[in-house]
């Protein structure tokens, strides 16, 4: 809770500071808790929006369009994500092999980067960890791994757990070395009806045993309870906070919601942080 709550703190010092700002900088995504994430630029004007187009493909969708990933990192991001990863896999107190499996990550609202956030943190472990490494789209709202992994049609997480097809047949190989993804699939019932089922639990059980590390990519908290029923069977969930964006209310609403259903809060991740301090003023601090 104290972690959500530093980075809470965090941004809105940094939206009082930009009341006053008379320029503008780049910026990239800083994490807090259990998973950290810090990327920095120089630049005026629409700096920002061009650094997270270059790392990240086209940044915000347009309405009704996915985002378009770009997983060649520049140095700033790369390292961002190195951190994140170290910070939630390589916790005090965890044994090794006996770490986290199967993490969410969630935003409070829709566009606030929680899809590019789970993408490229999945993207990261299966490249620094080797092994069996799967992103899921949990989210059935808003798809978009057809247009961010380039997935087929076909089946999915849904058809798991309906027990319609195993994890083999709902699978897809993605561009990235050693990293997997399982598509939505089709939910005639429509999501919540879905995960209120009793093949959630088999479903989940089924990739903890067939991968080393999963991430789901959640649907946004405050506008749909999907995630409240998944989040409380996984090992952490991880709370994308998007920079001069989205309202502390909404995220505090969120952190509230996840601890009422027993989630467990790995943490969170300030995304499209924008620097307000020179780059040379920062380095002599």
């Amino acid at each position: 809770m104290s972690r959500i709550y530093d980075a809470l703190k965090k941004l809105e010092a940094e939206r009082s500071g930009a009341k006053r700002a008379n320029g503008h900088g780049d910026g990239g995504g800083n994490g807090h808790g259990n998973g950290h994430g810090n990327g920095h630029g120089n630049g005026g004007g629409n700096g920002r929006r061009r650094l997270w187009r270059w790392l990240f493909g086209n940044g915000r969708p347009a309405s009704g369009e996915g985002p378009t990933v770009n997983f060649q990192l520049g140095p700033d991001a790369e390292e961002a994500y190195q951190r994140l990863g170290t910070n939630l896999l390589v916790a005090p107190g965890v044994e090794p092999g006996h770490g986290l499996r199967l993490v969410g990550v969630l935003a409070a609202r829709h566009g606030e980067g929680a899809t590019t956030t789970a993408s490229v943190f999945a993207s990261i472990v299966a490249r620094r960890r080797g092994g069996r490494v799967a992103v899921v789209e949990a989210n059935l709202r808003s798809p978009s791994f057809d247009r961010v992994f380039g997935c087929r049609p076909g089946p999915g997480f849904a058809d798991l757990i309906r027990g319609e097809q195993p994890v083999t047949a709902v699978v897809q190989q993605t561009p990235l070395t050693g990293l997997v993804a399982l598509p939505c699939g089709d939910a005639p019932a429509g999501p919540s009806a879905l995960f209120d089922s009793p093949g959630l639990s088999a479903a989940l059980e089924q990739l903890r045993q067939a991968f080393d590390f999963v991430v789901f990519d959640l649907p946004p908290a405050n506008v749909y309870g999907d995630a409240f029923i998944i989040c409380p069977r996984l090992d952490a969930t991880m709370v994308v906070i998007e920079a001069d964006h989205t309202r502390i209310p909404e995220v505090e609403r969120t952190r509230r919601n996840l601890e009422r259903v027993g989630a467990r809060l790995a943490g969170s991740v300030l995304n499209r942080r924008r620097n307000y301090i020179p780059t040379f003023l920062e380095e002599l601090l």
